[in-house]
């Protein structure tokens, strides 16, 4: 098993209170550590392996339904890339919600192959907001955790609508250790990908659709000169 993946099984700051450690207590549990903490905490690790199974199969969240759209099946540097979308209550009556909704990006032709993801606050159109807290004794630590946008429906069928630019938030790879950080144009490659958005809440998570975007190297338009 690589480092990452028995890091990743590790609950949130358990037997890491010395170490220089940063995680997210969220479906994703990631971790950046000094290289000088690597094997005493490979150590540590090997126990507590065996006693923390993390599972990766979550439970569906059946009281709300996601669905998405695209304004243009065309991404560039030039232009917004809008993803269009609507949450609506389906349980039968009244709901109020916290959920943390992640945009993400996958390989077309393998599915559940995640390549990169970013936290959105699709109310505001902008990155999910997050708490920090310093852990350990002397504070080295930073826990990170994202805070849940409260959705409110007075009855069944109530729907929220939203509108976002991709542009507008942070990204990064699904493997990195770091917390999205980087502009979209600045960490994805040009390609073809599947955009979905994921809504995680204590209830379970629910899923949208997922639509093929083209993310193109290219501008969209580019200045042209006369000739003499």
């Amino acid at each position: 098993m690589s480092v990452m993946a028995i890091l990743q099984q590790l609950p949130c700051g358990v037997g890491l209170i010395n170490f220089p450690v940063s995680c997210m207590f969220s479906s994703r549990r990631l971790f950046s550590i000094h290289a000088m903490w690597v094997l005493p905490l490979l150590l540590q690790v090997a126990v507590l392996n065996a006693q923390t199974r993390v599972s990766e199969k979550k439970s569906q969240n059946p009281a709300i339904r996601c669905t998405i759209e695209v304004d243009s099946r065309e991404w560039t540097s030039d232009g917004p890339a809008v993803v269009i979308g609507t949450i609506e209550n389906r349980f039968d009556g009244p709901l109020d919600i916290g959920v943390a909704p992640t945009l993400y990006l996958s390989h077309p032709t393998f599915p559940r192959e995640d390549r990169y993801w970013a936290p959105v606050d699709v109310l505001k159109d902008r990155p999910l907001s997050l708490d920090k807290r310093p852990i350990g004794s002397k504070g080295k630590g930073v826990a990170i955790r994202q805070n849940a946008l409260r959705l409110t429906f007075k009855k069944k069928g109530d729907s929220v609508h939203f509108r976002i630019d991709a542009q507008h938030i942070l990204w990064d790879r699904t493997i990195s250790a770091l917390w999205p950080s980087m502009k979209l144009f600045g960490v994805v490659e040009p390609g073809t990908y599947d955009v979905r958005l994921d809504l995680e809440s204590e209830r379970g998570e629910s899923k949208s659709n997922r639509v093929k975007v083209v993310v193109s190297a290219e501008p969209k338009y580019r200045l042209a000169f006369p000739s003499n």
